[in-house]
């Protein structure tokens, strides 16, 4: 397998996970858009959520390096375990370019306690960032919901590999397509669900109150 084989096949899965996303019902849903205009206090979450998600990641990615040692399909039911800070980050400021500055954020940290891949683990942060908002730019960031922050969950385990192959190759197309599903119901669940779920329940704190600005 090549390099443009693998990035084809996973730019087809954003693409078919996105236009999903696009038509499912949500609930919350705002006007949506590109805003890069972060607070302090989006700065601050992302910084806070980014730093705690490296250090349990960290300990995480010793598991998810020895389960691949056995098979890749044992990493890849562990892959999705990785992003749910990029979602409950995403869920929580609600602006374009979260959820890949999470990555950014949280890979550094893996990075500078001792991850296996040292400085390539940024490459992990980028491409699981990437692919959560591929997903969520179909829905022009306006969906908030379970259905789709899923999806940018598996999105985002999904996108991670490409990463993945480039650092470790994988021989068999055969075995990539069959973890591939794997990965994504992953993303889905450890990610997806579990990013929105903790968000919800921040939010009924009340501590975003005086932070989170209202959409019509």
């Amino acid at each position: 397998m090549s390099t443009p084989v693998i990035l084809g096949i996973n730019l087809a899965i954003l693409v078919a996970l996105g236009a999903i996303a696009k038509t499912v019902k949500s609930d919350p849903t705002t006007k949506g858009g590109f805003n890069f205009n972060y607070t302090t206090s989006d700065l601050v979450i992302m910084a806070v959520l980014g730093a705690l998600a490296g250090v349990i990641n960290t300990w995480m990615g010793n598991i998810w390096y020895a389960a691949n040692t056995v098979s890749p399909i044992y990493g890849a039911a562990l892959q999705g375990t990785f992003m749910w800070a990029y979602v409950l980050a995403y869920f929580l400021v609600r602006k374009s370019g979260t959820m890949l500055i999470i990555g950014l954020i949280e890979a550094s940290v893996e990075a500078l306690l001792g991850n296996q891949a040292g400085l390539s683990t940024l490459g992990w942060g980028i491409s699981q960032g990437i692919g959560a908002e591929v997903v969520m730019a179909f829905c022009m960031y306006s969906k908030f919901g379970w259905l789709a922050l899923g999806l940018a969950g598996a999105g985002a385990s999904q996108f991670g590999t490409v990463w993945s192959f480039i650092l470790y190759g994988w021989t068999s197309l055969q075995d990539y397509l069959i973890a591939a599903p794997i990965n994504m119901i992953s993303g889905f669940i450890f990610s997806g669900l579990l990013g929105y779920y903790l968000g919800k329940m921040i939010e009924k704190t009340g501590l975003l109150r005086s932070t989170r600005r209202k959409e019509e």
